[in-house]
C-alpha cells in the first residue's frame, strides 16, 4: 500500500514543472503545511531517542540518525 505522500513525489517527478500553479507540487506543499506540527514532533521524538539511546550507550539507527541530522538546518535549534 503507497502512502499519500508517495503517490504525489511520484506525480511530482513525472511533471516537475515549477511554473505551475496547480498539480502535485502545491499538493504536497498543502499535505506538508497541514501536517506541520505533527511532522516538528516527530523529529523532536526522534532526536530524543537519539540522543537518549546514545547516552545509555545503545546502538543508534544510522538511518534514524541521517535523517535527522538532514532535516537539523530546519527543526533544529538555530
Amino acid at each position: 500500500m503507497r502512502s499519500l505522500y508517495d503517490q504525489l513525489s511520484d506525480r511530482l517527478a513525472a511533471e516537475p514543472s515549477h511554473t505551475r500553479r496547480n498539480g502535485p507540487r502545491q499538493d504536497i506543499g498543502m499535505l506538508l503545511f497541514a501536517q506541520r506540527d505533527d511532522i516538528a514532533a516527530l523529529w523532536k521524538a526522534a532526536e530524543a531517542s537519539l540522543l537518549s539511546d546514545a547516552e545509555a550507550g545503545g546502538e543508534v539507527d544510522d538511518g534514524l540518525r541521517a535523517a535527522v541530522e538532514r532535516l537539523r538546518p530546519l527543526f533544529g535549534e538555530r
